[in-house]
């Protein structure tokens, strides 16, 4: 009864009121929504420097342990991308928004920025982020075959996984893009679209 009296006053109020009314319900709705972003983003980016700060001495363990010479070669190009990957986690802080500005406008300008920057960071994640540790993978596991066939049928299995690890680490990106990113952004654009008129 008292949301259908609350309806009936706000279709009444002035346009000027409803639209003040629906800009403050988009700025709470958007802040609550980025505020969780951020606190996943945080969480996810350290889970993944701990991923890269235990694959990095391990690779470099293996080129000095594994007798192939593949596998030396492999080690080498995965603790590289390592520690390239690190940096770009690094660098990615650099465009995280300020929450303090001197207005909301300037920080959802911020988080569009960022919010794009992910967004195709995400939409390329095939060639930086899954296709050369899978290769490094890939010539890592090769290294270890040898001219025996009893030998050889014994990767199948290891390359299959690595091949079933990087088709889902694929859609696994591919939904965050659809799921977190894009409708984020969309939303932001919605606002600033709202605040600039």
């Amino acid at each position: 009864m008292i949301e259908d009296e609350l309806i009936k006053i706000w279709q009444s109020s002035p346009k000027v009121e409803q639209i003040k009314f629906e800009k403050s319900r988009l700025l709470i709705d958007m802040q609550s929504s980025l505020n969780r972003f951020h606190k996943l983003m945080k969480y996810g980016v350290l889970i993944e420097q701990v991923a890269a700060i235990i694959v990095i001495p391990v690779f470099i363990f293996y080129v000095y342990y594994v007798p192939h010479i593949l596998s030396k070669i492999a080690s080498i190009l995965i603790a590289l991308w390592a520690i390239w990957y690190m940096v770009k986690l690094r660098r990615l802080r650099n465009y995280k928004p300020n929450t303090i500005t001197e207005n909301y406008l300037d920080y959802l300008y911020q988080c569009r920025t960022y919010l794009r920057l992910l967004k195709k960071m995400g939409d390329t994640a095939l060639y930086w982020y899954i296709l050369p540790p899978m290769v490094g993978y890939m010539l890592f596991i090769l290294g270890f075959s040898s001219g025996d066939t009893l030998e050889n049928k014994q990767l199948i299995m290891p390359i299959s996984v690595g091949i079933a690890v990087g088709v889902a680490t694929y859609f696994y990106s591919r939904w965050i893009v659809k799921k977190m990113y894009a409708p984020r952004l969309k939303k932001i654009d919605e606002l600033i679209k709202a605040m600039e008129e």
